[in-house]
């Protein structure tokens, strides 16, 4: 009787056995690219049980990079890794210094399709974190370089350099590249990010605008130590007189966000309290409820409140990370615009407060670094992942509502910003909302690991973050939009002369008869007097007119003119990109409320038709 083997024997290999002379040749086995997550045996092709040469355990496809990077060819990886790091090192000298003299975050400061200002900007940086001396003695080498300037005009590429074997056993490097405004190896310390990317966003704070960073990228990627490096940095900046700015009095608040639940670092806990509350108000602002303010006169008072609301972040265990962060932390630090730095007295018409947030997110986490979490880690993990979801699709949603509709769209088409599903996006409103009164600048950092073993997850973070750099095109679809004539931005200085006296005038009355509207825009186009910013503007106006009249006639006359602003990135315009004239938008409105009444009247009937029995 036949015996019977386990596992079965396929029937080419019968074959072979009984006519050894007529077998048929091995199939060839598949490309073993590593997969990041946990090692484990060999995987062959389909159907490649028992054929073909043996395959060392760990460099299949489910095997983890770190087996291929020990084992048997680890020198070879090794010297791989150091030739495209030579190579890579040739062209970053000189990008180097040339990257050190830029203003990434100015360089987003561009103009939108129909030749307007672009209100809300946003720069994607990456950066890498040094090797271990752990890592170093175990996995030999780095998968992520910089690989010198990108395709794209004032971007710099970063490539991960993935270990895989070839079909025919070579060990490889599989090289993917992305493009970023400004990327940070391993040699960059803080202050290089400060300097590029921290600092910028302080002066726009200090000149009243709002300025936001955060830091995305797996547990373990040094997401926490950067940001904690731009916060104590800031100081200097604040409390220095670097941004060449007056300030006002500084405040400063921490909370973190774990899903929707919102806890204050810098208070003491209420058992059963409701917690910081985020939402709107009645005019659209947000308002932020059972949050502590704490004033920071000083650099040494603001470095305490740093220290002591970080040392109260939630953390717990991961498999990546013995200290992870399972929350967002968000630091708001608010930087008064008074135009008397020592002035302690609220000036009801000055110039808004500046708002600066450092927001250091959660650590992404896939299925495989969570299979071995408590139900409340997974919990964690979901709530975290579908925030940074909402985020990102913010970012995006945001980019695509400044470009211009597409040929054959309906009128005034945007893209819908979802910035309500969470607590972090609805109170990062004033970067997502297109109708915001005031100029918003964010800086994504994307944190990543050296390892080889995590090039999976460090290729799906810069997967993640490298699309959010892309701006909206100065064309459409359709070709170049018309002007809109009612845009401030593209006034001659003329013109912005005329219009600001006439708005002195009737804001100010007879007060302002002696007003000169020369000495606030000299020699100053529409463009610099949208982009001069809201305390310069006010101290300009109340120097000619003193007293609470003049911060009221500078209030209302900047206020005004953002108003135009933003009626001109938001004007309606035809599929084609020609601009809806007065007379046609209010037809359309009309219209609109005509069909609104007639639904209601026939709804009303149906109610009455209802009661009566008559459905």
């Amino acid at each position: 009787p036949e015996v019977r083997t386990w596992p079965p024997v396929s029937c080419t290999e019968q074959h072979a056995t009984r006519h050894p002379s007529t077998a048929m040749p091995p199939p060839p086995l598949r490309s073993t690219a590593v997969n990041s997550r946990l090692g484990g045996g060999t995987t062959g092709g389909r159907g490649s049980m028992g054929r073909g040469p043996a395959v060392k355990p760990g460099a299949g496809v489910g095997a983890g990079a770190t087996d291929l990077t020990s084992g048997e060819h680890a020198g070879t990886f090794a010297e791989l890794a150091r030739k495209e790091a030579d190579k890579m090192a040739a062209t970053m000298s000189d990008l180097r210094l040339t990257a050190a003299a830029r203003d990434v975050v100015a360089e987003k400061q561009a103009s939108t399709a129909n030749g307007g200002l672009e209100t809300s900007t946003f720069t994607v940086a990456a950066r890498v974190r040094p090797l271990s001396d752990v890592e170093r003695q175990r996995d030999g080498f780095a998968c992520v370089a910089a690989a010198g300037p990108g395709k794209v005009r004032n971007t710099e590429e970063a490539t991960v350099l993935t270990p895989k074997l070839s079909l025919r056993g070579t060990p490889t490097l599989d090289k993917t590249s992305f493009a970023f405004d400004r990327f940070f190896d391993a040699d960059a310390d803080d202050d290089d990010v400060y300097t590029a990317l921290g600092r910028p966003l302080v002066h726009r704070a200090m000149a009243g605008q709002v300025g936001v960073v955060f830091a995305y990228g797996q547990t373990g990627s040094g997401k926490t130590h950067t940001m904690g490096g731009l916060l104590r940095r800031v100081a200097s900046d604040l409390y220095g007189g670097g941004g060449g700015a007056r300030r006002g009095r500084v405040s400063f608040s921490y909370f973190e966000v774990l899903g929707n639940v919102c806890a204050d670092c810098l208070a003491a806990p209420i058992k059963g309290g409701p917690g910081v509350v985020i939402g709107e108000g009645m005019d659209g602002s947000v308002i932020t409820r059972n949050l502590s303010e704490h004033p920071a006169p000083d650099a040494a008072t603001l470095l305490s409140l740093i220290q002591v609301a970080q040392s109260r972040r939630s953390t717990a265990p991961t498999e990546r990370n013995a200290t992870s962060s399972r929350s967002h932390g968000v630091g708001i630090i608010t930087i008064g615009s008074s135009l008397t730095a020592d002035d302690e007295e609220e000036d009801v018409y000055g110039p808004r407060p500046g708002v600066l947030y450092v927001i250091d997110l959660a650590g992404s986490e896939r299925s495989a670094d969570s299979a071995n979490h408590s139900k409340e880690r997974m919990d964690e993990t979901k709530a975290v992942n579908l925030s940074l979801m909402s985020l990102k699709e913010c970012i995006r949603a945001r980019t695509l509502a400044a470009k211009p509709p597409p040929p054959g769209g309906a009128p005034n088409a945007r893209p819908h910003v979802p910035y309500r599903r969470s607590k972090l996006t609805m109170l990062m409103k004033d970067v997502f909302d297109i109708e915001c009164t005031r100029m918003c600048s964010t800086v994504v950092v994307a944190c990543v690991s050296p390892v080889a073993r995590d090039a999976a997850h460090t290729v799906n973070t810069l997967q993640y973050a490298a699309p959010l750099r892309v701006a909206a095109g100065k064309k459409g679809a359709g070709g170049n939009l018309p002007v809109d004539p009612k845009d401030p931005v593209l006034w001659s200085h003329e013109v912005a002369r005329d219009w600001l006296a006439q708005q002195a005038a009737a804001a100010g009355g007879k007060y302002a008869a002696a007003f000169d509207a020369e000495a606030v825009v000299p020699r100053l186009t529409g463009r610099e007097l949208c982009t001069l910013p809201e305390p310069e503007f006010h101290r300009r106006v109340r120097a000619q007119l003193p007293g609470p009249m003049g911060a009221s006639v500078a209030s209302k006359v900047y206020g005004a003119l953002w108003a135009l602003i933003v009626d001109a990135k938001t004007r309606r315009r035809r599929p084609d990109g020609s601009i809806l004239t007065d007379e046609e938008e209010a037809q359309e409105v009309r219209q609109a409320e005509e069909a609104l009444a007639a639904r209601a009247t026939l709804w009303a009937e149906r109610d009455k038709a209802m009661a009566r029995g008559g459905f």
